[in-house]
């Protein structure tokens, strides 16, 4: 970046955050043998790994940084810049500042989250990480806070997948063996200038479920991958895992070692805390952006694997993980409920929900019953992109639209290194929903556009028959 934050000193809040954000959680983490030591080709090239803008509101933003083993204080320094809002009747006052402290935590493998509050709606920031022993040892990023709860809006995120380098273990380290997915394509996603993002799905290709060995991934990905460092640290990002960063290809719930992977994934990422049931194991949980709500899915922790017999029995997201969604389904106001998941809801043959037919009739029942309107789906796993439109599975549905957004990476036939945006318009009496697939050329290659009204649950008498 370009501008260097000065110290804040005066006139600020002073806060020192420790602890796991997802606290409740960590009571069924044991304690593990790890490496904390940054690689000395990380550490000579830069002392903090990240930051990374995680999940933001109206009011608050989370940031993530790691610079190793420590007992000293990271420092965050935040400055306000501008209003996003076209007009603001109230008066603006001096810019907002804010410095926090935050000591590593060795729970989290001595990784920082910061999170800052009393924010304004629909502003942009500026930051800085440094390290308290090291006013030179500074990183610095940008982020923006998301639209006044309640009020319509317009606003864009982008989707990737199948982005990450490819990393192997040997004699205790963790190197890349394929990098050839460092792409320009994380340039023309900037580019769009999304107000967030989300990475669906083999963020990393680890193909293990090795605590060192993810983390150790993790922090080659966000040192060597440079434009997906720079997107990070300037976009809010959100994150699910499929099965190449989550265990093996194809992995389910038998992988040996998934709490592990979970522990890795929890500690990497900056995503908001699952607010019912965060004692619960998964990564699934939820957020709200300007009036559209997202349900981020696990879909590998509790899966059935994918040669099973398909009966009622074969789980995609597991008992406790579909109560949790269908429970939010049946509370959300939203008019679009966005599912995001790393696989496919039909592409795949391999796998994907394809292979799980008892469990997308159980979801699509829940949804007719309960009377919930407005369900879309995001997923990624395929290295290609598409926009698709399922024909309603059961009596009383509504076609489910599909965006699917992968290989940001990948040189494949189709799209090659593309990837996905997704534009809600609250505004209008009908919201309106706008998806587009970008290729790795910067040429938009479809496009569709989905009325609320559209995605509603018919009455008995238009499916009695």
């Amino acid at each position: 970046m370009a501008f260097k934050l000065s110290t804040l000193r005066h006139g600020v809040r002073i806060a020192t955050l420790g602890g796991c954000l997802l606290g409740s959680a960590a009571a069924w983490c044991d304690e593990r043998e790890a490496n904390y030591q940054l690689y000395p080709e990380i550490e000579g090239e830069r002392k903090i790994v990240g930051p990374l803008v995680g999940h933001v509101t109206d009011t608050t933003a989370s940031i993530w940084a790691y610079a190793g083993p420590r007992t000293t204080p990271l420092i965050l320094e935040v400055e306000e810049l501008e209003s996003k809002r076209p007009s603001v009747d109230v008066e603006q006052g001096p810019p907002q500042k804010v410095r926090l402290n935050a000591t590593p935590d060795p729970k989290r493998h001595h990784a920082v989250e910061f999170k800052v509050t009393d924010l304004k709606p629909e502003t942009r920031y500026a930051f800085v990480v440094r390290l308290a022993e090291a006013d030179d040892a500074a990183e610095s990023g940008l982020f923006a806070t998301a639209p006044a709860v309640g009020e319509p809006t317009k606003f864009k995120l982008a989707v990737s997948s199948c982005f990450g380098g490819a990393y192997r273990r040997k004699d205790g380290k963790t190197e890349e063996v394929r990098g050839e997915y460092h792409n320009d394509s994380w340039h023309l996603l900037m580019g769009e200038r999304p107000d967030f993002q989300m990475i669906i799905g083999d963020n990393v290709y680890a193909d293990s479920t090795d605590y060192n060995h993810l983390w150790d991934a993790y922090t080659l990905e966000r040192v060597k991958n440079r434009p997906f460092a720079a997107a990070v640290r300037t976009i809010p990002t959100y994150a699910v895992w499929d099965d190449h960063d989550y265990g093996p290809n194809n992995s389910d719930r038998t992988s040996k070692g998934k709490d592990d992977a979970l522990a890795t994934f929890r500690e990497v990422f900056a995503n908001p805390p699952r607010e019912k049931g965060a004692d619960k194991p998964g990564i699934y949980t939820k957020f709200t952006y300007g009036g559209i709500d997202f349900f981020l899915l696990d879909g590998r922790y509790f899966r059935t694997p994918n040669e099973d017999k398909d009966t009622p029995q074969k789980t995609f997201l597991g008992k406790e993980q579909i109560k949790w969604l269908v429970d939010g389904l049946k509370e959300s106001k939203a008019p679009f409920k966005v599912l995001v998941c790393g696989s496919t809801w039909m592409a795949s043959s391999s796998d994907g929900w394809r292979l799980f037919k008892h469990a997308r009739k159980e979801l699509w029942n829940a949804i007719v019953e309960n009377k919930v309107n407005g369900v879309m789906f995001v997923s990624g796993d395929i290295h290609r992109c598409d926009l698709q439109m399922h024909p309603p599975e059961v009596d009383g549905a509504y076609p489910l639209p599909e965006v699917i957004s992968s290989g940001l990476g990948s040189h494949g036939k189709y799209d090659p290194m593309g990837f996905a945006t997704i534009e809600f318009d609250t505004t209008q009496s009908d919201p309106l929903m706008t998806a587009r697939v970008i290729d790795g050329t910067g040429l938009e290659t479809v496009k569709r556009q989905v009325r609320a009204s559209t995605l509603q649950v018919r009455p008995h008498s238009e499916h009695s028959h």
